[in-house]
């Protein structure tokens, strides 16, 4: 018996066949944005940031830059993150981060307003944590609890999305996008 021939014109010659199957193969490999965050890399010098905090209950939008130098101290595996902020509306303030490093993309981090240490953890390619600071209101100061995630878009850019939260209530939320130059 002689196998059934097939139409020649549904045959495509080799290297177009070859050249289908790779194009393929590259549309269903996902594509990864960025590599895991690493403060420790990433924050290392200087770094830009552009960001807005919303309160729908208080009825406040404030934008800001913050202006990053970071020092890592490999001895001690210490990160110092010095932050300067610029409100749109002209204010000023710093604040300075102390990431001790605790293991894989684990850290305890530390900050003078802060009232207890925070402990950093990695979530997939993110880093997550949990702090309440004091944050000054008028004549004096209310603690708020911040939820934070670190997000890395691209080998230059990370998203820092946050919560911001009085008694189990989400009463803000900050959107900081970080950028190297």
């Amino acid at each position: 018996m002689s196998r059934p021939r097939r139409p020649s014109g549904l045959l495509l010659p080799p290297f177009l066949f070859a050249l289908a199957a790779a194009l393929l193969v590259l549309l269903m490999v996902p594509a990864r944005a960025a590599q895991p965050l690493v403060l420790e890399e990433f924050f290392r010098g200087r770094t830009v940031a552009e960001g807005v905090f919303e309160s729908r209950i208080a009825g406040v939008r404030r934008e800001f830059k913050v202006y990053l130098e970071g020092t890592w101290n490999p001895k001690t595996f210490t990160l110092r993150l010095r932050e300067d902020f610029v409100y749109a509306d002209g204010e000023k303030d710093t604040k300075v981060w102390f990431f001790q490093k605790v293991g894989d993309r684990r850290y305890i981090g530390t900050r003078s307003d802060v009232l207890a240490p925070t402990h950093v953890t990695p979530e997939g390619d993110s880093l997550v944590f949990t702090y309440a600071a004091e944050v000054p209101v008028g004549e004096g100061s209310i603690a708020l609890r911040f939820l934070d995630t670190l997000t890395p878009v691209d080998a230059k850019t990370v998203r820092n999305t946050a919560k911001v939260v009085k008694y189990g209530i989400t009463v803000g939320t900050v959107d900081l996008t970080f950028k190297r130059p």
